[in-house]
């Protein structure tokens, strides 16, 4: 517990420059990317195993999920609390509620809250 509240903190010590220079919101979107990043990035960058099964799933133009504008909010919310398929689910302890609405809002589904 105690290292992840260190490791968010790291994270928006690392976009303070960013958000001096862009604003409240281009920082939120900044933080969000680094949080993606880290805890999906592993499998839904370009390479990973998310990555590739959406795209045999859904084809190419659906596998990267950073390049998608059809992610509802409210679906990637319950895809990373539920799980789906061979995704494991994502507690509020691995991944807070708070950083969860910053990674939907970087991935374009904050107007499902």
């Amino acid at each position: 517990m105690r290292r992840a509240v260190i490791l968010r903190a790291a994270v928006w010590l690392l976009a303070l420059p960013t958000l001096a220079a862009q604003g409240a919101h281009a920082g939120e979107a900044t933080v969000g990317q680094a949080l993606f990043q880290r805890h999906c990035g592993i499998c839904h960058l370009k390479g990973g195993t998310g990555t590739f099964m959406l795209g045999r799933r859904l084809g190419e133009q659906n596998a990267l999920l950073e390049t998608r504008k059809d992610l509802a909010g409210d679906y990637v919310r319950a895809a990373v609390r539920n799980g789906i398929q061979s995704m494991p689910r994502f507690s509020r302890v691995e991944l807070p509620d708070a950083d969860l609405a910053l990674i939907v809002q970087y991935l374009g589904g904050a107007q499902s809250r």
